[in-house]
């Protein structure tokens, strides 16, 4: 927040010794003013203000001199470190009748870039508006960058464009943070093309940031083109810009996407094998689910089983059960979903009661049928199903 306040300052300052000078200012209030940038030399802020406050009595009748008093509290306060001092001698400031259009400009600008600093986007859009109608002459680039940003965080969207637009031309070098703003309103705004090249832009003056190919691989996730994503986040690995294992498993995740599971399950297994991605249950989870896409299902179970081991959950002993239920290992099926049973933490406990029924019945394992379908009896949506097998288990 300080840092904010403090850009205000800077940037508002030149105006402020302006105006400090103007013809309208009488020479008594010019020279407490001049007093008190002498305090500011010393960081004397509390002396300042308590002069400047006691100064605006004898100004009361002085609207133009009032105002400006009251404008040097604003910065005085925002040196004290008090913006909410400040923005009520804005206030103040604004109150004042009859003063010069200019003049009411600068206070709309320094009054809108603070409550901008605060967060306050609404009313910082609405104050930004006004002074951007009544300001005269060519703006500053900054002071558009301000405006638009509030239009932005206030969805006005098709306002912000345009004013962006304005703010990138009137300089020559831009700041990163203009053109980001530039090509999200672009990309909110559906023009995808123009948001397109805005990014290429901004990657052909910077190509080792890794932050912008991480944008432009997200750009096209968002437009559901997966391998235009993909091609993204494998130039910018060549090229050493991810090597973090939070971006190897997003590349490792649009594989799997664009229906690539085997070469993911390699990459992925790879960057375990040279501890680039720590072996964590989560890692061999992801192997697992990906081998089993690829339909490697022994390649699967090795793994899953590994991460179960590792961190023992029922979810991954519920897909081993599975897998050994479509392979026919019976005795494998029921041990894994029982396994999973007395874990828990599964979706439907009942069904895959049932599972361990229906596997142990195909082994064999009479009793241990019986058990596990009573269990899934108590379901109600497996009951029908249960009953049935346990009537066959009592024929038999």
């Amino acid at each position: 927040m300080r840092w904010r306040i403090f850009w205000i300052v800077c940037m508002v300052m030149p105006l402020l010794v302006a105006n400090a000078n103007e013809a309208q200012t009488s020479r008594g209030t010019y020279l407490k003013l001049m007093d008190v940038q002498k305090l500011w030399e010393t960081e004397d802020y509390a002396q300042a203000l308590a002069e400047l406050r006691e100064y605006t009595s004898r100004t009361a009748d002085k609207p133009y001199d009032n105002a400006v008093v009251h404008r040097y509290i604003a910065h005085t306060s925002i040196l004290a470190g008090d913006p909410a001092g400040a923005r009520n001698a804005l206030e103040s400031a604004l109150s004042m009748p009859g003063l010069p259009i200019a003049f009411t400009a600068d206070l709309k600008l320094f009054y809108g870039q603070l409550v901008l600093a605060d967060e306050d986007f609404d009313l910082a859009r609405r104050t930004l508006e006004d002074w951007y109608a009544v300001a005269e002459g060519k703006k500053q680039p900054e002071h558009l960058f301000s405006l638009a940003y509030a239009n932005y965080m206030t969805q006005h969207l098709a306002r912000a464009e345009p004013i962006l637009a304005e703010a990138l031309g009137g300089t020559r070098r831009p700041k990163e943070s203009w053109y980001r703003l530039y090509y999200q309103v672009l990309f909110e705004r559906k023009k995808y093309r123009d948001a397109l090249l805005v990014l290429y832009g901004m990657i052909e003056r910077d190509l080792a940031n890794a932050a912008y190919w991480r944008l432009l691989a997200n750009h096209f996730v968002q437009l559901e083109d997966g391998k235009e994503a993909l091609a993204a986040m494998a130039i910018a690995h060549q090229q050493g810009m991810m090597a973090d294992p939070d971006d190897l498993r997003r590349m490792i995740s649009m594989f799997g996407y664009i229906e690539i599971p085997d070469k993911a399950a390699r990459l992925l297994q790879q960057f375990v094998a040279d501890n680039t991605i720590p072996e964590t249950s989560e890692t061999l989870r992801q192997l697992g689910d990906l081998w089993l896409l690829a339909r490697e299902r022994s390649r699967a179970k090795e793994f899953l089983q590994r991460a179960a081991a590792v961190a023992p959950d029922g979810k991954t002993y519920e897909l081993l059960g599975s897998i050994y239920f479509e392979d026919e290992a019976w005795r494998d099926a029921y041990d894994q979903y029982l396994r999973a049973l007395d874990l828990g933490g599964i979706g439907d406990p009942g069904r895959v009661y049932m599972l361990a029924g229906i596997s142990a019945y195909r082994a064999g394992m009479k009793a241990e049928a019986r058990s596990a379908l009573r269990e899934a009896r108590k379901s109600a949506a497996m009951r029908r199903q249960a009953d049935s097998l346990l009537r066959r288990l009592e024929e038999s």
